[in-house]
């Protein structure tokens, strides 16, 4: 499967108004789940602190990174079925209590323009779209969804969204697997000690 056809939720078929209210509650705790970084997010946060030189790189990572299980379904062409991928990618650190992103100060996010995909992506995820119950869950959590107000995304912007969040995720799926699954060719950055720490 080089594609996937993303089913959208009949409450978004006409589209949403969203903007961030800036309540910090999704820079907080896990229990949300993980914010995913890729190497354009990295790339991308690590120029902005400027911390994009290789020594730089394996401090940004020591500091700020952690590496977290994944799987992915693919269909390898001529098979009939598709197949469950499981593989180690990476994920935000957060730190104290409380849990907070290290770049949350009080309520505001202090790399918001260079935030990863994910952050820049909700609430548009895949798994948001395509299910009304998510929706909802999220709704009770989130005061941008609460109000409805803002930028007014169409049924296709918000499809356009979760596609690209899906081809981020096959790309890095497909090196990691040219890659034999070793997640230290694909981010040569990382060091031997973070892998141990996920055992």
């Amino acid at each position: 499967m080089t594609t996937k056809e993303i089913k959208i939720t009949k409450n978004l078929e006409k589209g949403i108004a969203f903007s961030c209210q800036m309540c910090g509650k999704c820079c907080t705790g896990f229990d949300d789940g993980e914010v995913y970084l890729y190497k354009e997010d990295i790339l991308r946060l690590a120029e902005h602190l400027n911390m994009n030189t290789p020594s730089g790189l394996k401090l940004f990572a020591r500091k700020y990174i952690k590496v977290i299980e994944d799987e992915f379904f693919w269909k390898v062409p001529g098979e009939q079925k598709e197949k469950n991928y499981k593989f180690l990618t990476l994920g935000f650190k957060f730190a104290g209590k409380d849990e907070q992103c290290h770049f949350l100060q009080g309520k505001i996010c202090i790399v918001h323009e260079f935030r990863p995909f994910q952050c820049r992506s909700f609430p548009f995820w895949q798994m948001m779209v395509s299910s009304k119950l998510n929706i909802e869950i999220y709704k009770n959590k989130c005061k941008g969804l609460q109000l409805s107000e803002g930028i007014f995304y169409s049924k296709d912007q918000i499809l356009e969204w979760a596609q690209n969040e899906y081809e981020i995720e096959k790309n890095y799926f497909l090196e990691m697997k040219k890659n034999k699954f070793n997640i230290l060719k694909v981010y040569p950055f990382l060091s031997k000690d973070m892998l141990k720490e996920k055992e």
